[in-house]
């Protein structure tokens, strides 16, 4: 009889979950999306309920036609770094602000100035970036302290919220503790040093773990809430970046991955000794989307009306655009920047529009410009010696074979795409689960998951074109950084 591990990814927006067998067979998977609310230009928030539900919804689903008991244990991932505050009974104060939100820009230059340099040298810690924990919690403390006063907990990972509900445990693993920005160089503790310049304490922050931990137990309360066995077991788990790693097959430090998810970006093993190369960009996956919902409502009509998806009308007419899009340059910075500039009042903007200018060339444009800003992190790694000329590719951005090859083109590499890519995350948190339990004896277990089913392979004179457009395309970043002050 088969016995199962369900893994949970929670997105930028959607959770989606997954039904593997343990000798790592994919059964099913369902997905329920929650909103993100944009309740002012940079505050970005999501509500701890639309988590709750979506959790609830996903699992009832998978649970369909699956007897409780051959369920073994529930694992997950999430996206972080967020700042969820919640309060002696873990109730939810406010909406989290998650990790695109970036009204914390003033409390990150000054807890920068506040700690010592080493930490802000490594920046694996990552205390200048508004995406951390850190200035978003100094943030709340400063503009909302009767929220602050309250607070008996910060959560940093969607997940670590859906583990606490469930088990009144709050704990989250080394690598969401490092996007805290409150952690020590080696990331294993939190750091005195930071806390006190910036007047936290310890007992308000998760504890850390490893990401194998098993949390605690499904309780009756909340078995029919979700259509969970009574005593499932429930794991940490990790962040969506490590998990998608682990189900990416990288092992081997230099190996890496692209990210085509709503952050997307490279995703390197690092060299030892090495905490900057590679990263996450803020908004480039959320451009295309962006792109369907704004520029593409014809395409989002027809696709209506065909029965078809609006995502591959829009690729027939990526096709009908050339290479560099008739001169129009997209910049992809609709939530600030990341890597590669670390701007976080940086602004999304297209230049070289003209009379002659089509739709084609506009929805080409966003899709190259997020390609040529990848490519910018990608060309940091090659410069640090990381030799690159094959990568898998994961997340919605690798369903179209037309922005695989855009992609492919740009960065000069093989992408590719193995049969459970779009389960990258959930296959990554399947393997902790199933490591929690003894089941697998370490990361390796993912290749009972693996099977390559495409390779997407780069023209060389489409490269040589794109290569003439990369100083341009850094150039209007330069020229319009001093601006970008000014919006």
């Amino acid at each position: 009889m088969a016995k199962y591990i369900i893994a949970h990814d929670f997105g930028t927006s959607a959770n989606k979950a997954s039904l593997f067998t343990t000798e790592g067979k994919f059964v099913k998977t369902a997905t329920a999306e929650y909103p993100t609310y944009y309740t002012n230009q940079s505050w970005v928030e999501q509500d701890p309920e639309d988590w709750w539900a979506a959790f609830c919804q996903t699992t009832k689903t998978l649970m369909q036609g699956i007897p409780k008991e051959d369920v073994l244990c529930v694992s997950f991932d999430g996206t972080y770094p967020n700042c969820l505050c919640v309060d002696k009974d873990g109730k939810p104060l406010h909406r989290a602000m998650i990790w695109q939100d970036t009204r914390a820009y003033k409390q990150a230059e000054e807890i920068t100035k506040k700690i010592p340099a080493k930490y802000t040298a490594d920046r694996a810690n990552h205390v200048m970036q508004t995406d951390r924990t850190l200035p978003k919690l100094l943030w709340i403390k400063e503009n909302q302290p009767e929220i602050f006063a309250k607070t008996a907990m910060v959560l940093p990972c969607v997940s670590n919220y859906i583990v606490m509900r469930m088990t009144g445990v709050a704990c989250c693993d080394y690598s969401v503790g490092k996007g805290t920005a409150m952690v020590t160089m080696d990331h294993s503790d939190y750091a005195d040093e930071i806390l006190e310049a910036a007047g936290i304490t310890r007992e308000i922050l998760p504890k850390l773990c490893d990401r194998t931990t098993i949390a605690g137990e499904v309780t009756e309360e909340f078995a029919d809430q979700c259509g969970l066995a009574v005593g499932t077991k429930l794991v940490v788990g990790s962040d969506d970046s490590a998990c998608t790693s682990i189900g990416a097959g990288i092992s081997e430090p230099g190996d890496c991955y692209m990210n085509g998810g709503t952050s997307a970006g490279i995703v390197f093993k690092r060299k030892p000794g090495d905490t900057t190369t590679g990263g996450q960009t803020a908004s480039s996956g959320s451009s295309f989307r962006w792109l369907r919902n704004t520029i593409c409502q014809y395409e989002q009509f027809l696709a209506k009306s065909e029965g078809r998806s609006a995502y591959d009308i829009i690729d027939e007419e990526l096709a009908e655009a050339p290479i560099g899009s008739h001169g129009v340059m997209f910049h992809p910075y609709l939530a600030g920047e990341r890597k590669p500039h670390n701007n976080p009042r940086a602004k999304g903007s297209f230049v070289g529009i003209t009379l002659t200018t089509t739709r084609q060339d506009i929805m080409r444009s966003v899709i190259e410009g997020i390609g040529l800003n990848i490519n910018l992190i990608l060309q940091e790694a090659r410069d640090r010696g990381y030799v690159v000329d094959r990568m898998p590719i994961v997340g919605g951005l690798g369903k179209s074979e037309i922005v695989k090859q855009i992609f492919a083109d740009i960065m000069n590499v093989e992408l590719i795409t193995y049969e459970y890519m779009d389960e990258a995350a959930t296959v990554g948190a399947a393997v902790l689960g199933g490591m929690a339990l003894g089941l697998y004896e370490d990361e390796s277990a993912v290749h009972k998951f693996m099977k390559v089913t495409s390779v997407t392979k780069p023209i060389a004179e489409n490269h040589a074109a794109y290569q003439k457009l990369m100083p341009l395309f850094e150039d209007v970043y330069n020229a319009m950084v001093p601006l970008y002050e000014k919006m």
